[in-house]
């Protein structure tokens, strides 16, 4: 039986890493069955396609594809540090065209998603909801929940030799060495913006739409409440939880971070650009 895969936007993110800054996971797939998760205790589920069980100390991540109803593509058998992970593909994952037959790689969206989200949490690191742009050497974020403009304000950084997207809908954001990085991630919006690039994180700016283009600095109490409800974690888990939390608290607190409102069109680009500029010229760099 033959993986394969399933998405052009990987392709970037398929290479070895060369900083040393790569968590280690041992994902092992299989075509056993799958464990049996009737007597396992739902923690989570996401109202979409995965549920999340356990079962002793270990995880299962169980796919029910909308496309599928009532059917489990795979099992994914997770052990407490999320380092070794044992997927189980189930016959509905499996292909049976002539022309095309095998599975699909499950190492994809939402597994791979999953995945991160624990292993960040033990790592000093995140998923963020939001949009990420590289000008200079520094590079700043855009969060915000579902319609909040991050794909448009993406869109109108598109084409300017300034500004080198990174991802236009999630981004990751780490602690390495000290400081923070934000990377591109394989999950875009609907710009289709995934860079498999990385850059010292300068700024957070919270966005919103409004009736002119505006940036201010807001507390790192409003921060934090901005901040909370659009990062992936695995709120189910407690214990992980308590690990995580102190890594937003001191990203706040270390990144400048500000509210952008901001209308369609090019100007709020433009008025991003003048902020940094101004920003600069008072000594506090980009």
């Amino acid at each position: 039986m033959v993986f394969q895969d399933t998405d052009t936007l990987y392709a970037s993110f398929m290479q070895p890493e060369k900083d040393g800054t790569a968590a280690d996971c041992d994902i092992v797939l299989t075509l056993d069955d799958a464990p049996a998760i009737e007597k396992m205790e739902r923690i989570f589920d996401s109202g979409q396609s995965w549920s999340m069980f356990r079962d002793g100390d270990d995880h299962f991540i169980v796919h029910n594809p909308p496309s599928r109803p009532g059917r489990i593509a795979w099992v994914a058998r997770c052990n407490p540090d999320f380092s070794r992970i044992t997927v189980y593909c189930g016959e509905a994952f499996k292909r049976t065209e002539k022309d095309s037959p095998g599975l699909p790689s499950p190492i994809c969206y939402p597994l791979d998603q999953i995945l991160m989200m624990h292993i960040l949490a033990g790592n000093q690191g995140a998923i963020i909801h939001a949009a990420g742009v590289k000008i200079g050497d520094s590079g700043y974020i855009f969060p915000g929940k579902s319609g909040a403009g991050k794909s448009t304000l993406t869109g109108q950084f598109t084409g300017r030799s300034s500004a080198e997207l990174l991802s236009d809908d999630r981004v990751i954001v780490r602690k390495i060495g000290g400081s923070f990085r934000a990377f591109g991630t394989p999950w875009p919006g609907e710009g289709m913006v995934a860079a498999n690039k990385s850059v010292p994180l300068a700024g957070i700016f919270f966005i919103l739409k409004g009736n002119r283009n505006d940036i201010k600095e807001i507390t790192s109490r409003k921060a934090l409440e901005r901040l909370l409800p659009v990062v992936s974690v695995p709120w189910y888990d407690r214990d992980v939880t308590t690990r995580i939390l102190p890594f937003f608290d001191d990203l706040i607190s270390r990144v400048p971070v500000y509210e952008m409102s901001f209308t369609p069109g090019l100007a709020a680009a433009d008025c991003f650009e003048e902020f940094l500029s101004k920003r600069e010229s008072r000594g506090e760099g980009r």
